[in-house]
């Protein structure tokens, strides 16, 4: 991955100094302009800078004024906070409580460090030695059509502390120095040069220092210099401060595992600090993530692919971001590219000043299975079947980015749920259901997994329902219209029917297969005709003990809606037989003799309908009542609250009786 984020990251620089397959080295020799202010802090947030220069004809003599800082001059003027001496000839006036700055102090070590810098054996030395020269031993300053006398005996010791003093902003500005030909800091090769070798200290630590004369791992470049500390970078996928994590046992030894020469260090900083956030980053299950694509093809193809994904950004940007947020990413731009010129990664860490913590990992996500899914995405979205919500929930959408796996994981209750919905094992579920269904492959082993953290997010809402007495999510899917305003709002029935509307999905793509191979199908019609439509494909109804439980459940609900209408307390009653979703197949007979005992005391059996499933669990049941029914937990518990959800669907309030 870290191979992808460099050529990102090379490609977006090219494009940005119109050149192509330039390496980094010719972009810094050549168009410093372009990468320097990369590496350093955002000019265009100071707005203003007063800029100084030596005036050729008049030796010692200095002018200054003042520009706005446009987007253009920003690249000229890189930038780089120092608690001590000025970095270079690019400073910051600052004005707080009244008192400018940087003090005297501070000018007093900038002179010093720039004298130093002059002496050394450096490409930089000439130009450092012209801006100590300027700032520090010229004798007349020229500001707004003035002139101010600069040495001994003056105000101001030197121009530096004179500009600094003069500067009439009470907030923050920029001031740089032009060398004598006019040209910004940010014009200079020489200058660039400077910083790209200060600035890889940030590559280093004070126990993991540089190693020379090695071979870069990344770009295979050899007898360059290694720099140990990813972390600087922004991308800490190794933790540096582990200690153990480097050969023998010592920090020191750093560079053998995880250094990087200083191009692939620059490469992958520029990637973190300006492309990861604005471009590559989305939410896939609900979680943020990396959206990393790993170019193929030759070079021509790759550099059209980041050319044109730039224009989809800006296309959005350009609309107002109107566009679902599920659309705005890379995995909708991808699927209308061909295998051979991009696969997708997808990495979910902790996205903060640095990108460390990863949590898990998607890897070669081809064009042609997104696009395969965008079309199963669209016929699940209108899916014709009587299971299919009624009101179906905008973040249960079926997207590229999978944002229903999250809506439909997650637990209610606010902050009480928190620390469930943050779970290592909730988020290890959704990773491997993620990566089979971007691969293609059967879920597996991880199957009892997922269905652990169904049932766990159905006690979740059972339990939220009993808390507030919500009684009506047990059995009603959730739906307001107050005058011109419809609002959908989850409840049990409502998530039972989006769970259904999944799991065919999940069938749909080979993930999860509602039947076992060669399994027979099931040779049964209700009686009723409004139950018929149920057991259609795509129902998992397929054996007789599945249908039994949902008609089982059908009826459950009935004495839901009785006893609620009734008064009855239902979370002290009915609601108990459910044992807080821990039944399976051996409980059912007992669980049929208390519903039929109820709807025997409320007379709900004088409905022909309610008869007439009655008897049809009397054709399913059989012989196999009793320790026979051999379902396990999970699939007893969702056929039950499947029943229950459709309830109302099948058997309303007001049903026939015989009488009528």
């Amino acid at each position: 991955m870290l191979a992808a984020m460099r050529e990102l990251a090379l490609l977006d620089l090219n494009v940005r100094c119109k050149q192509t397959g330039l390496n980094l080295s010719a972009i810094r020799e050549k168009h410093g302009e372009y990468l320097t202010p990369l590496l350093v802090e955002d000019s265009e947030k100071t707005a203003i800078v007063y800029l100084l220069q030596s005036i050729s004809e008049q030796p010692g003599v200095v002018k200054l004024w003042s520009e706005e800082v446009t987007p253009v001059k920003a690249q000229k003027l890189p930038f780089v906070m120092s608690r001590v001496a000025a970095f270079g000839p690019i400073m910051k006036r600052t004005f707080q409580n009244g008192e400018q700055g940087p003090t005297l102090n501070t000018q007093g070590l900038t002179e010093k460090s720039f004298a130093e810098r002059g002496q050394q054996n450096t490409r930089w030395a000439a130009y450092f030695r012209e801006m100590h020269n300027t700032l520090f031993c010229s004798h007349m300053l020229v500001f707004a059509d003035q002139s101010y006398s600069i040495g001994a005996g003056q105000i101001d010791p030197h121009v530096l502390a004179a500009a600094i003093r003069l500067i009439p902003e009470k907030k923050t500005v920029f001031l740089a120095v032009l060398d004598s030909v006019g040209r910004w800091p940010g014009e200079c090769s020489e200058y660039h040069a400077y910083l790209s070798q200060t600035l890889a200290n940030k590559y280093i630590t004070s126990s993991a220092q540089a190693y020379n004369h090695a071979h870069c791992p990344l770009c295979g470049a050899t007898d360059v210099t290694l720099y140990p500390n990813l972390r600087g970078t922004g991308i800490n996928f190794s933790n540096m401060d582990r200690i153990g994590a480097f050969p023998n046992l010592d920090v020191k030894q750093g560079w053998k595992s995880y250094g990087l020469c200083l191009d692939c260090a620059d490469l992958l900083y520029v990637f973190k600090n300006h492309l990861l956030t604005q471009q590559f980053t989305g939410f896939v299950a609900g979680d943020k993530a990396l959206l990393l694509p790993s170019l193929l093809g030759n070079s021509d193809g790759r550099r059209q692919f980041l050319i044109d994904w730039r224009k989809y950004i800006n296309a959005i940007n350009d609309a107002g971001n109107k566009i679902g947020s599920h659309e705005n990413d890379l995995l909708d731009f991808v699927r209308d590219r061909d295998d051979s010129q991009v696969v997708v990664h997808i990495l979910w860490a902790t996205f903060g000043q640095v990108v460390d913590d990863v949590r898990g990992v998607v890897t070669d996500i081809l064009p042609s299975r997104l696009r395969e899914l965008s079309k199963i995405n669209r016929d699940l979205n209108h899916w014709q079947h009587p299971l299919a919500p009624r009101y179906p929930l905008e973040d249960a959408t079926f997207d590229l980015n999978l944002t229903l796996l999250l809506a439909l994981l997650k637990r209610p209750g606010g902050k009480r749920a928190a620390k469930a919905n943050d779970s290592s094992q909730l988020f290890a579920i959704k990773r491997q259901l993620v990566e089979a269904i971007y691969h293609g492959v059967p879920l597996g082993t991880a199957t009892a997994g997922l269905w652990r953290e169904l049932l766990i997010t159905a006690r979740w809402r059972l339990d939220d329902i009993a808390d507030s007495g919500n009684f009506g999510g047990l059995l009603y899917e959730g739906y307001s219209d107050k005058g011109n305003k419809k609002i959908h709002y989850w409840t049990l029935a409502g998530w039972m029917k989006h769970l259904a509307r999944l799991l065919y999905y999940l069938d749909s793509i080979g993930v999860l297969p509602m039947a076992a191979p060669n399994t027979e199908p099931l040779h049964f019609e209700p009686s009723l005709a409004a139950l018929k439509p149920y057991f259609q494909s795509g129902s998992g109804l397929n054996t007789r003990e599945k249908a039994f439980t949902f008609l089982l459940g059908i009826l459950y609900g009935k004495v839901l809606q009785v006893q609620a209408a009734r008064g009855v307390n239902v979370a002290s009653n009915a609601l108990t037989w459910l044992k807080r979703l821990n039944l399976d197949g051996r409980d059912l007979p007992e669980l049929y003799c208390k519903i039929r005992e109820k709807l025997l005391n409320y007379g709900v059996e004088a409905s022909a309908d309610v008869r007439a499933i009655v008897q049809d669990l009397g054709r399913l049941g059989g012989q196999s009542i009793g320790d026979t029914i051999g379902l396990d937990q999970t699939v007893t518990c969702y056929f039950l609250l499947l029943g229950q959800s459709i309830t109302v669907d099948v058997l309303p309030s007001k049903i026939k009786t015989t009488e009528e």
